[in-house]
């Protein structure tokens, strides 16, 4: 029985749409691409930030003795490309340039995941930096603590405290659910990131089996695809295969 193939997903309107801030690194560190979300957790542009080298996008906070985020975000991009798979890493300080301050910079925290991107022959391509700005969280955290901090006896402060703790845990489980959806969002996309670059070397080599356009190549494979109920990821990865193998037959049926 004939089955439709799925709509084809358009992965780089997924990633610029995502509300989860991502940017795709080069493996040498080098910002590829940032979406929508990361413009506006950093108040950054693609334009200002694409070919940085992360670290000299955002260095340490100068005024900040303290500051470790370069070497611990560093740290955990080299596991990455080391283990050859995704590192979560804890809250990080790691504040920001920010144009409106008077020092340069403005505190931030950040919950952030790291993960790999590979080629069709398995080789690490690139890295997906997934971030959440909690620092709203962090800095309500902080005065809880300060009032109790205030406070030795029980008192109207001590009961605003708790009331305030009360909120902030509320807060923290609805955060915590939203961040376990946008982690499985990026993973997904991730995911997709992969396989499109799968597709695109298909299409590359259907054009040039066929000496056709890229829409026409792509239209060639989604046939395939229909006509043997296989999807369309499958069919380019058996493609790209194929010609790695340096077969001579043809990829291609004539008859498509």
């Amino acid at each position: 029985m004939f089955t439709p193939a799925p709509p084809t997903v358009d992965f780089e309107a997924a990633f610029f749409s995502s509300p989860a801030p991502m940017v795709i690194l080069h493996t040498d560190l080098r910002i590829q691409n940032v979406n929508h979300a990361y413009e506006q957790a950093t108040r950054r542009q693609q334009d200002e930030l694409s070919g940085m080298h992360m670290f000299e996008a955002f260095p340490d906070n100068p005024h900040d003795p303290h500051a470790d985020g370069v070497a611990r975000l560093g740290a955990s991009l080299r596991r990455v490309v080391r283990d050859r798979a995704p590192d979560t890493m804890r809250i990080q300080k790691y504040d920001i340039p920010w144009k409106t301050s008077p020092t340069g910079f403005t505190e931030k925290f950040w919950s952030s995941v790291n993960s790999p991107i590979f080629d069709p022959e398995g080789a690490l391509v690139g890295i997906v930096h997934h971030v959440e700005d909690v620092t709203d969280v962090h800095m309500e955290l902080r005065r809880i603590r300060r009032a109790y901090e205030r406070t030795e006896t029980p008192t109207a402060h001590d009961a605003e405290a708790q009331s305030r703790f009360v909120r902030y845990l509320a807060r923290v489980d609805g955060e915590r659910d939203r961040l376990e959806r946008l982690e499985d969002e990026v993973d997904q996309l991730r995911r997709a990131l992969t396989s499109r670059a799968v597709i695109d070397q298909a299409i590359g080599i259907v054009q040039a089996e066929r000496h056709c356009a890229p829409d026409d190549a792509f239209q060639i494979l989604v046939g395939i695809s229909q006509r043997t109920n296989v999807k369309l990821r499958e069919i380019a990865a058996a493609l790209v295969h194929h010609a790695a193998a340096g077969d001579s037959a043809p990829l291609l049926p004539t008859a498509w």
